[in-house]
């Protein structure tokens, strides 16, 4: 979809659901742990070598490696990338993209970075909060959930691929 027809027909498409919303989420997550497990293989042994971390793989004792706020920031870094990257580029993620999903402003333009960080600090808390911030858009007519209220962004259902 481009840019042009994207911006004229996304606000009549379907408001994206709960459900599918969660699913595509689980997705992404399948996508995560493989670049977690890429970002790991590459960090470890940089962080050994110009770190001077002193991993004792003989005694299975990994925390100085990867309890480190370093790595742990590099960890945050690679999941945001994704995400930002993916609502700066397409408005999807690898998950929305197999549930049809779109992320856009109301009226269909690309997110900003501001919202796109807006979405990432805030969706991690709807799902702390036990998933309160997801479910609550069950109650709401806009089924918008709370990162969806923060950015003021949407998230609509793509009709299907005609055969």
């Amino acid at each position: 979809m481009s840019t042009s027809t994207r911006a004229t027909s996304f606000p009549k498409l379907p408001i994206a659901g709960v459900g599918r919303r969660l699913a595509a989420l689980l997705y992404d997550l399948l996508i995560l742990t493989g670049l977690m497990m890429v970002y790991g293989f590459v960090a470890l042994p940089v962080a050994s070598v110009f770190g001077g971390l002193n991993c004792q793989p003989e005694t299975l004792d990994y925390s100085p490696c990867v309890g480190g706020p370093l790595f742990q920031l590099g960890a945050v870094a690679v999941i945001a990338g994704y995400f930002f990257w993916s609502w700066r580029a397409a408005g999807q993620t690898v998950g929305m993209r197999a549930w049809r999903l779109l992320l856009a402003n109301p009226d269909g333009t690309q997110l900003t970075w501001g919202q796109c960080l807006l979405r990432a600090t805030v969706g991690p808390l709807s799902i702390a909060c036990l998933g309160l911030g997801y479910f609550s858009a069950w109650a709401r007519p806009d089924k918008a959930s709370w990162h969806d209220l923060i950015s003021k962004s949407q998230v609509r259902l793509l009709p299907k691929k005609q055969k």
